[in-house]
């Protein structure tokens, strides 16, 4: 009896096994879903995104802080001192001046509480998305009474506004345009810490 059941046992086996044979296995694929454009600072990530400003309360991203003296340098921004007591922006923005790279030239790193569609919406201010940029989402907006010596460079982030302020002293002549230097200085800092 043991004798007989060995070939069918091995005739069952190779009919199973030639079964499996005949099927291609599916290939398994595995989504992975793509990283949301964000800085990458040594304090944390700071996504992009939308936020909401009624809403942002105290977790407004704070540059002067959350940003290390490393991180301005390797984008090439040195002397970054907050901005002194009094200075603050009245709708609660922070922000940190740096040092000169063009004489006459001041660049604010600004953390803004306002959003794209806020600063869209104020009277007398001027938003456009015309600038080529690696961050993603980046926008312009200047007042205009200061077009021409005054932009900001923008991007939403989860945590609020992250921009570049370029302002160009009124008494230096000069042709630069005041928007690509906030672009500018906006894209060297997500390039260094991306």
């Amino acid at each position: 009896m043991g004798k007989k059941m060995l070939p069918v046992s091995l005739g069952l086996a190779a009919a199973v096994l030639s079964g499996c044979m005949g099927e291609a296995a599916e290939p398994v694929v595995e989504v992975v879903q793509p990283e949301a454009p964000a800085f990458h600072f040594a304090s944390g990530t700071l996504e992009l995104g939308d936020f909401d400003p009624a809403t942002l309360g105290d977790d407004l991203f704070d540059p002067c802080t959350e940003i290390s003296a490393e991180e301005y340098a390797a984008a090439g921004m040195t002397g970054v001192e907050a901005l002194k007591d009094g200075s603050a922006a009245e709708n609660g923005a922070k922000g940190c001046m740096t040092s000169p790279s063009l004489p006459g030239t001041f660049l604010t790193v600004i953390a803004n509480p306002a959003n794209e569609q806020v600063l869209s919406a104020e009277e007398g201010r001027r938003v456009s998305s015309d600038y080529d940029s690696v961050a993603p989402g980046l926008f312009v907006h200047w007042v205009e009474s200061d077009a021409g010596k005054s932009c900001f460079a923008q991007v939403d982030t989860v945590r609020g506004g992250l921009a570049m302020w370029v302002s160009i002293n009124s008494r230096r002549q000069t042709n630069d345009d005041p928007c690509a230097l906030a672009v500018d200085s906006l894209d060297v800092l997500y390039q260094s810490v991306n």
